[in-house]
């Protein structure tokens, strides 16, 4: 099947999800068009990511964020690298790191903050569908090691894994012609916890995970799956459902779309029993006895959208209709959620699309109201 029919595909199945989330489309042949490299596809990942890197159009920059007066290195925990470590230019103490993994058989970039005091949590971001290779877009599109700066707990930032879901998937994975592992779930809980525990301190049943869209459905799954090492989750626009009717559709295109690999690579065919294992709404009775701090935005633009090129309507049309995606999905995990007492708390905007300045927003809030009381990680 050519590329061009595949988008054509992607884009209907855009237009289609949408309708049936109840949202207004008032232009579907945009999906379609041809976009430029930064910020351009609609995926089920970071809409703009690239806005860092120099993409003025992307609709959803976060803004700064200044952390309270403070000495940032007060003891001496963040000025030491640590081994495989360089000082990464985000600059505020976050160390680039490459850590050995066997199961993918090639180092793993990780930008680690160490904690304030020394502390042994530790927090995990994870990504987009879009990650890139070079940075954690938490780094660079939110302001992360900015906003727990003065906290005492660890920054854990995996760098790459595009489309991966920060799963482990049945075969290798063609990207760019070289043919690779993609064993995210075994590096993330069985290979980096050591060599974090070893060099920064934390333990590893001491830890909090969040991610936004493809990152905050592995955030659930992975909590879910894990429970010996995260105490606490967090899910910004995330896809609670994969295996709802459209999304065995919807997934696999948005991940060629980005990739231009087999995306049935990773759980199998459509309705294989891996889909179902790594749906958090299947998995909810996993999650009840878990704080969660799950958001999603009402898919009106907000005050983060001011579109002001095609691209940037392009982008902004794009995460619209991903946003809707997610609110449908999140509504329906909330729902089966609270079937049974749990510790979730839901957050609905009244405004915002699928966009950093909103996920930078929503991690704030996170921190404050959970994160940090739950991983007892405050540094007074």
């Amino acid at each position: 099947m050519s590329q061009t029919t595949l988008r054509r595909k992607f884009a209907a199945g855009l237009t289609a999800l949408a309708t049936a989330a109840g949202l207004v489309v008032g232009a579907p042949a945009l999906v379609g068009a041809q976009a430029t490299e930064q910020g351009s596809s609609a995926s089920l990942g970071s809409a703009g990511s690239a806005g860092s890197a120099g993409s003025g159009d992307a609709p959803n920059t976060a803004p700064a964020f200044q952390p309270a007066a403070g000495n940032e290195n007060p003891v001496g925990f963040r000025n030491w690298l640590r081994p495989g470590c360089s000082w990464d230019p985000v600059a505020s103490w976050v160390q680039l790191c490459d850590v050995w993994s066997p199961a993918m058989n090639r180092h793993i970039k990780v930008q680690v903050q160490p904690a304030r005091f020394g502390g042994n949590a530790g927090l995990y971001l994870l990504d987009g569908l879009r990650a890139r290779d070079d940075w954690n877009a938490w780094t660079r599109d939110a302001q992360a090691q900015r906003i727990f700066l003065q906290d005492n707990i660890t920054l854990v930032m995996p760098v790459g894994g595009q489309v991966s879901f920060y799963t482990d998937w049945d075969r290798p994975i063609n990207l760019g012609g070289n043919l690779v592992e993609y064993k995210y779930e075994t590096f993330l809980t069985a290979e980096l916890p050591g060599y974090l525990q070893q060099h920064f301190g934390v333990r590893t049943d001491n830890n909090a995970i969040a991610g936004l869209s493809m990152g905050g459905s592995a955030a659930a799954t992975l909590a879910a799956r894990h429970r010996d090492q995260f105490k606490q989750v967090s899910v910004f626009s995330g896809y609670m459902n994969p295996t709802a009717p459209g999304m065995y559709t919807m997934i696999p295109l948005a991940m060629f779309d980005q990739c231009k690999c087999d995306p049935f690579a990773m759980w199998g065919l459509p309705g294989s029993p891996r889909w179902g294992q790594n749906d958090p709404l299947l998995n909810a009775d996993k999650l009840r006895d878990i704080p969660m701090y799950i958001t999603a935005g009402s898919a009106i633009p907000g005050r983060y959208d001011q579109p002001s090129s095609l691209q940037a309507v392009f982008n902004t049309f794009n995460g619209i209709i991903l946003e809707g995606l997610s609110r449908g999905s999140t509504i329906a995990f909330q729902n089966t959620l609270n079937a049974r007492p749990n510790q979730a708390t839901f957050d609905y905007r009244t405004t915002g699309i699928h966009g950093w300045g909103y996920w930078n927003d929503d991690l704030i809030a996170a921190r404050s109201a959970q994160i940090l009381p739950v991983m007892n990680a405050q540094a007074w």
